[in-house]
């Protein structure tokens, strides 16, 4: 796991420079070697820049950018390839030879042969920017649902890579101005919707694509072209034969996940997920060290005992991490200030990983992915169920129709009201469905902030009109598409991101053997009759295959997620930060003042209801605004 940063300029010492303060700007990500290289390409100067957080062969044999002896490619690489010792040896049958044992080195050594036709070898998480020096091209690629993050930038005859936002602006080669796209899809959905940013000019380059770049041509060769896609399903799949690909698919993404020089840790929730998981794990490894997050005074939310007693029952070396309100604000101080984009839901990743980290572990496994595959979520249940009640009242006139949805949902609080009203006047369809009910603002809401998706470009539900187009959406199978929904929206703009940067944030790398390649392949050839039989979200496939890591008290405890009592510090003693960075957000202009203080007065009238997030979403985005100096 590392930092990555490249730039392709006229002015050989602008390069230099810039790719300094881009390294710079990464530390946290790779704080044990760095790397900088600034050569010719074509009439312009390649600078490529690393950070270093060594993982795998920790000699200096892994230091990049790193150079082929032979043909002179140079590559700089961020992530993990997990099958790399079976490439490796297929590579040393071919004639290739390797000084040290990184999966950097075999990485280089499979493009410098192949190209990226190897990329369909790969099993693993990255993004990775390869010099072919003969060609004189650039290869930039991201790994299939974008566990690792890229962004690119192109300016004044300058382009630029980085794996955070940061660095790009590091260089100050770019305008600190807000993206007002990135500013909406934040606000709407809690997290920056890819393939914006923030920053306006900067995007994130497609998950699951690569792109080449050539010096004699002068830029890119082509637009970025998928080698991944999520795979379509077989009706022909029966629910006995696929319970045995699950347990055998799962134990080989865990036993190759856990490959490491440094220590291995592991995230223990009370859910299914990280059990199954820390349970898997056990088969590989005679000793495994387990973190879980707990609150001495929100008993309620805490998931100390189910996670102690999964410990015990396995013999793990296991750690409870117990916070307190008094180490709220000053937490949360630490995580704002450490935010390379917004998110609301990231503070919880960024505690684990920090005291993780303190206690000398630099891998940790993560049970993300499970609710995505398996179907956990409600929406695998609410979408459905309000499609079937919107064609039961499709003759109603549609304010009739939003009227009465939003009238159905009273008794949950206007929050949630407010968004079964947006779902009832849209067109009734699955991806409709599916965004308004992910959405953290309705759209009444927005508008009173003087948001306009429509205006900016945008598609009526927030979103970049080219990422909806490329959706592949079965009408007839809900399940199957709801989870590619929540695998690409959900999970790859909130959750994916968070891992990554609060993790790193931390110098520590989170791994998610739920989302290996041969699992994704494997889930998505699943219709959805056999992944949610009985149509509730309740992973049935996940209990089926593995009934001798879960027991009684996993299965039946109510879903809860790992879920910090952001709400109630809102309402305490994180009060009077949160009013700080609303009041400066009101000092920009960028939405109504009004809109703000509406949601913040709702808030305080009603905080343990789900407005908590719109105004924790005003909150965040306040404080980075301000931190970082965006107008």
């Amino acid at each position: 796991m590392c930092g990555i940063s490249a730039i392709i300029g006229e002015n050989q010492e602008l390069v230099r420079t810039s790719l300094k303060a881009m390294v710079a700007a990464q530390l946290h990500r790779g704080p044990d070697d760095s790397g900088e290289h600034v050569l010719p390409f074509g009439r312009k100067f390649l600078g490529l820049g690393h950070r270093r957080l060594s993982i795998i062969d920790l000699s200096p044999l892994g230091h990049q950018p790193m150079v082929h002896p032979v043909t002179g490619d140079q590559i700089i690489f961020n992530g993990e390839i997990y099958n790399f010792k079976k490439i490796r040896d297929e590579l040393l049958r071919a004639g290739e030879t390797f000084k040290g044992h990184s999966d950097t080195e075999v990485l280089l050594h499979a493009l410098s042969r192949f190209g990226a036709s190897c990329l369909n070898q790969l099993e693993g998480m990255y993004s990775f920017i390869y010099l072919n020096a003969r060609r004189n091209t650039l290869l930039v690629a991201r790994d299939p649902l974008g566990i690792k993050p890229l962004y690119v930038c192109s300016t004044g005859g300058v382009s630029l890579f980085a794996s955070e936002v940061r660095s790009i602006l590091a260089t100050g080669l770019i305008p600190s101005k807000l993206s007002q796209q990135g500013v909406a899809s934040y606000m709407a959905y809690g997290a920056v919707q890819e393939p914006y940013t923030l920053v306006e000019n900067v995007r994130s380059f497609p998950a699951g694509h690569y792109q080449e770049f050539s010096a004699d041509q002068g830029g890119a060769i082509s637009a970025p072209v998928p080698f991944w896609r999520y795979p379509g399903h077989s009706t022909a799949v029966r629910e006995r034969e696929v319970i045995g690909q699950i347990r055998s698919t799962l134990d080989a993404a865990v036993r190759d996940h856990m490959v490491s020089d440094v220590p291995v840790g592991m995230f223990l929730s009370s859910g299914l997920d990280s059990s199954i998981i820390a349970g898997l794990a056990m088969r590989h490894t005679s000793r495994l060290r387990t973190f879980t997050v707990g609150f001495s005074d929100e008993v309620d939310l805490s998931e100390l005992v189910l996670a102690s007693e999964s410990a015990k029952l396995w013999n793990m070396d296991h750690t409870e991490i117990v916070i307190n309100k008094p180490d709220a604000e000053q937490t949360c101080l630490a995580w704002l200030e450490s935010l390379d984009q917004p998110s609301i839901d990231g503070l919880n990743v960024y505690l684990i990983s920090k005291v993780v980290r303190a206690q000398g572990i630099v891998v940790a496994l993560s049970g993300l992915g499970g609710d995505e595959l398996f179907g956990g979520y409600p929406s695998f249940t609410d979408v459905p169920r309000a499609m079937r009640f919107l064609k039961t009242v499709a003759w109603l006139p549609p304010a009739l129709r939003g009227s009465l949805a939003h009238a159905m949902k009273m008794h949950k609080g206007n929050a949630i009201s407010e968004k079964y009203r947006d779902m009832a006047l849209g067109d009734g369809g699955i991806l409709d469905l599916y965004l308004h009910r992910r959405r953290t603002m309705s759209d009444s809401q927005l508008s009173l902030l003087g948001i306009d998706p429509v205006a900016l470009g945008m598609t009526t539900s927030v979103q970049d009109p080219e990422v909806i187009s490329q959706l592949n959406i079965d009408k007839n199978d809900p399940v199957w598409t709801i989870s590619q929904l929540e695998s690409r929206f959900y999970q790859g703009n909130m959750l994916l991101r968070d891992g990554d940067t609060n993790g790193m944030a931390n110098s520590l790398e989170i791994r998610v053997p739920m989302l290996d390649r041969r699992m994704l392949d494997l889930m998505y050839s699943i219709p959805g009759n056999v992944r949610l039989p009985g149509g509730r979200a309740d992973k049935h496939l996940l209990k089926m295959a593995f009934p001798d890591l879960l027991r009684n008290s996993l299965t039946t405890q109510a879903k809860r997620g790992f879920t910090l009592p952001i709400r109630r510090w809102m309402h305490g003693p994180m009060r009077p930060l949160c009013e700080d960075a609303i009041n400066s957000l009101k000092t920009l202009g960028l939405m109504s003042d009004s809109g703000i203080d509406a949601v913040w007065k709702e808030f305080m009238r009603a905080p343990e209801t789900p407005i908590w997030s719109r105004a924790f979403a005003l909150c965040v985005l306040g404080h980075y605004i301000r931190r970082t100096g965006l107008s």
